[in-house]
């Protein structure tokens, strides 16, 4: 078995793997400024993504330019959070460097996606692959390739620890070779327990004091996140941004959360912001917690948020 990197390695960002030159495990890009992309050219005959974060799937659409046309691999969560990523590039970037692809092999992806449930072998690329739960976010997986002489485990991004909105991984596989995630692996965290507290008892004081908490998150697991420790310590909260409709489509895939009914809970506990008629200017004045998109404060609404409440540092 011959494995290329093609992004990825000794970075953070444009995951892509290459196996035997013909299977594909993930295509993502490095959200820079430029943004980067996998580097060389490649024409692959089957792709199987791990999960639907930007770095793992953002450049897949581009896959099918031309008269390409590899089948897509991936679960059912995993195959929706693509392409709700991919039609968010096109609307930001379409028609620039930032995009590399358009409206088309958008839409060549549901037409070559193939989904698969966790623990049910399949055939891609002339390779037997299995999907295993990763514990990272919903749909997430592990990818076991079997060569028939090699077994190669690609972790992708994993959490061993349960979250609130999934539970972490369980799976163990035997195999030959092991392609980890890394990112976090010299750096020892606190337990959630206490994060989520001090993170509740910060939040309640700025409230209890007047003031209003501006809470930048990624749209795609920590938004859910969030708010279910909002719910669960009834904290009242509204969600912003490109969070709401990803919560939304997560609650239509329940086998792939940890607490579906919680997950409903939370999701009737948080308000949704409309934007409409003001409505982010009143926020900012109210004393409630705002669950806002983008997680880094690169963009989207936090940044109306941001500057409303840092005239009033209450």
């Amino acid at each position: 078995m011959e494995v290329r990197f093609l992004g990825g390695a000794r970075e953070v960002g444009r995951s892509a793997i290459l196996v035997d030159d013909a299977l594909l495990l993930d295509y993502g890009m490095k959200a820079s400024t430029p943004p980067q992309f996998p580097v060389g050219a490649v024409d692959p005959e089957a792709v199987v993504a791990s999960h639907g974060h930007l770095d793992h799937v953002g450049a897949v659409p581009s896959l099918l330019s031309g008269d390409r046309r590899p089948p897509i691999h991936w679960t059912p969560p995993t195959r929706e959070l693509a392409l709700t990523l991919a039609r968010d590039t096109l609307k930001l970037h379409g028609g620039t460097y930032d995009c590399p692809f358009t409206r088309v092999e958008i839409e060549r992806v549901t037409q070559v996606s193939e989904a698969h449930g966790y623990g049910q072998p399949f055939e891609a690329a002339g390779h037997e692959v299995t999907l295993l739960s990763a514990g990272h976010i919903p749909g997430s997986a592990h990818v076991l390739v079997d060569d028939g002489e090699t077994r190669l485990l690609y972790t992708g991004d994993f959490h061993t620890a349960d979250q609130r909105i999934i539970a972490g991984t369980t799976a163990r596989p035997d195999a030959d070779v092991v392609v980890t995630e890394s990112t976090y692996a010299d750096t020892t965290h606190e337990s959630r327990e206490t994060i989520e507290r001090r993170f509740a008892e910060s939040v309640r004081t700025t409230l209890w004091e007047g003031g209003t908490v501006v809470v930048p998150a990624f749209a795609i697991g920590r938004t859910q996140e969030l708010l279910l420790i909002c719910a669960a310590h009834d904290i009242p909260c509204y969600v912003d941004g490109m969070g709401q409709g990803i919560t939304t489509m997560f609650r239509q895939y329940p086998g792939y959360v940890r607490d579906a009914e919680a997950l409903r809970r939370a999701k009737s506990h948080a308000r949704f912001v409309t934007g409409r008629d003001g409505q982010r200017e009143r926020l900012a004045e109210k004393n409630v917690a705002i669950v806002t998109t983008s997680g880094m404060l690169s963009g989207g609404p936090a940044m109306q948020y941001v500057p409303a409440i840092r005239r009033d540092p209450t």
